[in-house]
């Protein structure tokens, strides 16, 4: 049904000249909207003295994975994705996505380059909202509708899937017992690291963060894509103290104490990424592990040259997560 009406549909009609003529400057040349085809997809062009102004494209589903990382613009009632381009710190692009179906999307798109003004956005918001009002009522969403597989706080995540491997975490009853039957536990459910790990990452990061279970990993996402933490407890994998010893790919690298506990800490060369790898046991040479992960992410509808560093402050709250989970989850006699 959605390929079909797309199909038919003649994507210059979603170019408003309204939007045009109320912007144009005085004496501006005249427009026309031109359609053509590029790299196999249908597109249509509101072109002046032979310059695309503005262009209109059906998105290719390979593409759908990426929407979320655009942020939700509402369009007079109408879902949509809007992404700034950004380099060196200029603005120079924008687009928004208006999605039609889990994978099949419109993208409306100003003309690559530096203004004045910095208007890009607004512009082509202005022509997405003209343009969302001729798209068929029965394929668009509202600006809450569930437009992709990403179930609740999954559509936070930053990572390019489907969301078929991501779940928002079930609030679980973390295992009593002593050290193994914790870490046991983690390593046969994700949802029990979420549990490990809940209230210490709101009283760190704030209530934004909503954990997700994915296979073997517990996740914890906000809606800005500004962070993202990656938190386990786990009999799982290697010992703590193999982590972040090659120096190809990490640094900093030290061994502290945290909750009368010893851990290993380090960051990525690229300087975005803190990680940090605990032992319940007191043995950093002994497997079973308490980490946590915490990335510096590009902030959601902004697409830059740089990488985001993380917050010498957010160094602080990763420790201070990991210390009060272990104190208050392994301490003795629990």
């Amino acid at each position: 049904m959605v390929d079909a009406a797309l199909a038919a549909l003649d994507l210059c009609t979603l170019i408003d000249l309204g939007v045009y003529d109320r912007r144009k400057a005085p004496g501006s040349a005249p427009v026309a909207r031109q359609a053509r085809v590029f790299d196999s997809r249908r597109q249509c062009e509101l072109l002046r003295d032979g310059f695309a102004l503005i262009t209109v494209r059906d998105e290719p589903p390979e593409t759908a994975s990426l929407r979320n990382d655009g942020a939700i613009v509402d369009l007079s009632g109408v879902k949509g994705y809007q992404t700034e381009r950004r380099v060196k710190g200029q603005v120079v692009g924008c687009s928004v996505l208006v999605p039609v179906s889990f994978v099949r999307a419109v993208r409306f798109e100003i003309a690559y380059g530096a203004r004045e003004d910095n208007a890009h956005c607004e512009i082509v918001r202005e022509f997405a909202t003209a343009g969302a009002r001729s798209l068929p009522k029965d394929l668009v969403y509202p600006p809450g509708g569930q437009d992709s597989g990403r179930v609740g706080a999954c559509a936070n995540m930053v990572v390019n899937t489907d969301g078929r491997d991501c779940d928002p975490a079930v609030d679980v009853e973390v295992p009593v017992g002593g050290v193994d039957a914790l870490l046991d536990a983690g390593a046969r459910d994700p949802n029990v690291e979420c549990a490990v790990f809940r209230a210490a990452v709101a009283t760190a990061f704030g209530n934004a963060f909503e954990p997700v279970a994915t296979p073997g990993a517990c996740w914890f996402v906000e809606p800005q894509h500004r962070l993202q933490v990656e938190a386990g407890a786990t009999a799982s994998g290697d010992h703590p103290g193999i982590f972040g010893s090659d120096p190809n790919l990490w640094t900093d690298r030290q061994i502290v104490t945290l909750g009368k506990k010893p851990a290993v800490v380090f960051r990525n060369l690229a300087g975005n990424e803190y990680s940090v790898y605990a032992s319940p046991y007191g043995d950093l040479g002994r497997r079973g592990q308490v980490r946590l992960q915490i990335s510096a992410e590009r902030e959601r509808g902004i697409d830059t040259d740089g990488q985001p560093a993380l917050p010498a402050e957010v160094v602080l709250k990763a420790k201070a997560v990991v210390a009060s989970v272990l104190e208050h989850y392994f301490r003795p006699g629990r």
